[in-house]
C-alpha cells in the first residue's frame, strides 16, 4: 500500500470518528485511543504525503 494511500485511510477514519463523535457528542476512552493511534500513524508519514491532500 502507498503512502498516499495510507493517508488516505488515515484521513477516512478520522472522518469516520469524528462524524461518530459529532452524532453521539461523547468522547470515549476507545474514542480517545483510536484518535491519538491515529495521530501517530500521520506523524510518521512523512510531510510530503501530508502536504499534497
Amino acid at each position: 500500500m502507498s503512502k498516499h494511500m495510507v493517508f488516505d485511510e488515515i484521513e477516512a477514519l478520522r472522518k469516520k470518528m469524528n462524524d461518530q463523535y459529532k452524532k453521539h457528542s461523547a468522547i470515549t476512552p476507545e474514542l480517545l485511543d483510536l484518535s491519538v493511534k491515529l495521530d501517530q500513524l500521520l506523524n510518521q508519514l512523512p510531510s510530503s504525503v501530508r502536504k499534497t491532500h
